[in-house]
């Protein structure tokens, strides 16, 4: 990082930041993450960047991945609905709220193990890149920890949801709406 690339790195919480994209499993295992973008890295464009979407995209048994108001409805992707209606929209939305705080937990359970990655932990004192392998080792042991049942010392309560800080985004992918629209139709 030169010192004009500085400022990409001030996430929009005010502080320097690696910006990690996560996916998780229901055990807080991650199965995939991308940890190599600035702090003021917009979540879409993280997404778009990776693998994921040629990826999911041809997926033969097809599936979903749970994203918040930040990212774009896709056909594999599913997203809150912006202004539910009353009854099933926020059947919904209560539903995908509730799974998707998997990832944050997983989150706050991979940044209580390693303290150094949260903030009350103080801060990682080196280069960006060498950040974001330290990054990616703590979530390997991470990985590895779960594998082997090491307990966590002590209770982690999820961050709140940053939905409310979310650009809202336009669904404009018809498909992807009719997709959602079918699930919403089993709440």
């Amino acid at each position: 990082m030169s010192s004009g690339d500085e400022h990409l790195y001030v996430c929009r919480k005010g502080f320097h930041a690696i910006n990690v994209q996560g996916v998780v499993n229901s055990d807080l295992r991650f199965t995939n993450a991308v940890c190599k973008f600035p702090g003021s890295t917009h979540d879409a464009f993280i997404l778009q960047s990776s693998f994921l979407p040629g990826y999911l995209t041809h997926l033969e048994d097809g599936g979903w991945l749970l994203g918040d108001s930040g990212y774009p409805l896709k056909e594999w992707l599913m997203t809150p609905i912006n202004n539910p209606r009353p009854g099933q929209e926020e059947r919904y939305n209560s539903a995908h709220c509730r799974t998707r705080n998997v990832v944050e937990r997983a989150f706050g359970v991979l940044k209580a193990r390693f303290r150094c990655l949260h903030k009350t932990g103080g801060s990682l004192p080196y280069h960006p890149q060498k950040c974001a392998k330290i990054i990616e080792c703590a979530i390997r042991l991470h990985n590895l920890a779960i594998d082997h049942r090491v307990p966590l010392m002590e209770a982690v309560e999820p961050e709140v949801g940053n939905d409310e800080f979310m650009v809202p985004t336009v669904n404009n992918n018809m498909t992807a709406s009719v997709i959602r629209g079918r699930l919403v139709q089993r709440f």
